[in-house]
């Protein structure tokens, strides 16, 4: 069993290119699943999420996604946050409505309705859960190095053998009693040094399930430009961030 997970373009359309431009490359797998936060603080957050939904690939909402349905819908939406701190500040709201003048209404819909996990069995019935940030909120950080209570529970409260997230940016394994825990990276903001888009395969031959990572280069000069030449709030910023890795 093979399936892909890309997780985090944030309206980079040009390493979200590459990336399927990749899959298609390194196929088959049995399914394609997109991680959340497809348009927020990025040049393309419209046409991110229609590449997904072309694909026809299933996804869960992350917490970028759930905060710009909520503003669309004027607050009429219900969040998975955990804390009234992970809410966006002023300054971050400015580019939810950024992204938001450019959205339909039909994509916030689509944004709204997706799930916050997908569970997918393995060949002899090890779950496989995916999320944006954890299974039960997707604004809930854990780290690489998150205390082994934190990383267990990502396992225990959906009974899954392996989880597999994004929202911390940041591509990493990590073995938990006998089961897997690992974050995808991310596909338009890596923050962990490597500005090529990540994405994981996640396999399963019937002995358990395995992942493995993929970074794949692009022409990011040309997504510098497309920032640049926007009208999307610290675009400077957000162009250097992209060469940087880091933010």
């Amino acid at each position: 069993m093979r399936i892909a997970m890309i997780s985090d373009a944030h309206g980079n359309l040009h390493g979200l290119d590459a990336v399927l431009a990749d899959l298609d490359r390194n196929g088959p797998y049995d399914e394609v699943i997109y991680g959340g936060d497809f348009a927020f603080r990025g040049a393309f957050p419209s046409e991110a999420i229609d590449r997904i939904r072309e694909r026809r690939y299933r996804a869960v909402r992350g917490n970028t996604d759930e905060l710009l349905v909520e503003m669309a819908r004027d607050g009429h939406y219900q969040l998975s946050i955990t804390d009234d701190s992970q809410r966006h500040t002023p300054e971050l709201q400015r580019f939810d409505h950024w992204a938001l003048e450019r959205m339909t209404s039909e994509q916030v819909d689509y944004l709204a309705d997706l799930p916050l996990r997908i569970d997918i069995p393995g060949p002899g019935g090890e779950r496989l859960t995916i999320a944006h940030a954890t299974p039960w909120s997707a604004y809930v950080t854990v780290l690489p190095n998150a205390p082994e209570a934190d990383a267990r529970k990502m396992l225990v409260e959906p009974r899954a053998a392996c989880t597999a997230y994004g929202h911390i940016h940041h591509a990493y394994r990590r073995e938990v009693g006998d089961g897997l825990l690992t974050s995808v990276g991310s596909v338009g903001a890596p923050m962990d040094g490597d500005w090529r888009a990540a994405y994981v395969v996640l396999t399963n031959d019937g002995q358990g399930w395995d992942v493995e990572f993929r970074r794949v280069p692009y022409d990011i000069e040309a997504a510098q430009a497309s920032l640049r030449s926007s009208s999307i709030p610290e675009r400077e910023a957000i162009a250097a961030d992209l060469r940087s890795a880091s933010r």
